[in-house]
């Protein structure tokens, strides 16, 4: 073999070495490359756990106010138990009142007064007395202005009326039957009050009701103001 042949041998030998290691560099940046990135990735997977473990921990911060919150509140409760109670017995004996079951049974009686001024009623027209302030029986309808009898008895029905500048006469009807009637001329500025009173056999299911004379308009307003309100009322005597 003569000097040329053993150079390109070796030539070779260099050429392939290189290849090799050139190709093993490849490998390994390749392999590196993706190392970085699972390392990247591994970051960014810490990160966001770290970020739910953050989340977590103010939760449970949260939680902990709440149940805080919850227990003082259950302590309250039970300390402020006693009164609730004592203010709905308190309430339902007044909507017992109100309504007329025991201890009111078989008491009616019912109280309304006339909270806003009636302007120029005329004649022949019914008067609403439209806060009611007691309604035993639920016999009177502040819409109406009507009081329809429950029960059979003696009622006592009385009314009153207030002018000021005016006059009117007003009357109470049971059903068609005029039962009272009073009369007030309160002019040049003067501010009155007359009132009625009626007791009469009522049988059940009949009407009563307070209502402008028949035939005779008057003139003026009937007047409603915190100084003095028109009312209605009656109960049950026996």
């Amino acid at each position: 073999m003569n000097g040329s042949c053993i150079l390109f041998f070796i030539s070779a030998i260099l050429a392939c070495r290189a290849e090799t290691e050139n190709a093993q560099l490849k490998f390994l940046l390749e392999e590196m490359a993706t190392l970085k990135k699972a390392v990247s990735t591994m970051e960014d997977v810490l990160k966001s756990q770290r970020d739910v473990i953050g989340d977590l921990r103010i939760q449970n911060q949260r939680q902990e106010i709440r149940i805080q919150y919850l227990e003082t509140a259950s302590k309250n409760r039970d300390e402020f138990i006693p009164g609730i109670k004592e203010r709905i017995e308190r309430r339902n004996l007044h909507s017992k009142r109100l309504i007329g079951v025991p201890p009111y049974e078989g008491i009616v009686a019912f109280y309304a007064q006339m909270t806003s001024v009636e302007t120029s009623p005329g004649a022949h027209h019914t008067l609403i007395f439209d806060r009611i302030r007691t309604n035993v029986g639920l016999g009177y309808n502040n819409s109406t202005g009507v009081f329809t009898a429950p029960r059979e008895g003696i009622y006592v029905f009385t009314w009153v009326i207030r002018m000021v500048t005016a006059e009117h006469s007003t009357e109470l009807l049971i059903n068609d039957d005029i039962f009272g009637a009073t009369f007030l001329r309160a002019k040049n500025g003067d501010d009155g009050s007359v009132s009625g009173a009626v007791v009469a056999h009522v049988t059940r299911g009949d009407v009563v009701f307070v209502r402008t004379h028949s035939s005779y308009a008057g003139d003026g307003n009937i007047h409603s103001n915190v100084h003095g309100q028109p009312s209605f009322s009656g109960w049950l005597l026996h």
